[in-house]
C-alpha cells in the first residue's frame, strides 16, 4: 500500500532527509466488532525507490497509538 510519497531528484552520492507523512487511517483498517477504524499498531517495513517496480532501500518503523 502507498502511504505517500515525495518527489525529488537526487545527484550521484548527494543526501537529503525528506519527511513523508502519512494519515493515520491510511494505517487503519475496519473492525467490526467495533464498529470503527482502529490504528494498526506495530513494526512496519517502509521501501523507497524510483517506483513501485524499482524498490531499492527498506527500513522498520515502529507504529504506535
Amino acid at each position: 500500500m502507498l502511504g505517500g510519497y515525495e518527489r525529488l531528484a537526487l545527484r550521484a552520492g548527494e543526501r537529503r532527509r525528506v519527511t513523508v507523512r502519512v494519515a493515520s487511517r491510511t494505517l487503519s483498517s475496519w473492525d467490526a466488532g467495533k464498529h470503527a477504524w482502529v490504528l494498526g499498531t506495530g513494526r512496519r517495513t517502509l521501501w523507497v525507490g524510483a517506483s513501485s517496480g524499482d524498490l531499492r532501500l527498506s527500513t522498520a518503523a515502529e507504529v504506535r497509538a
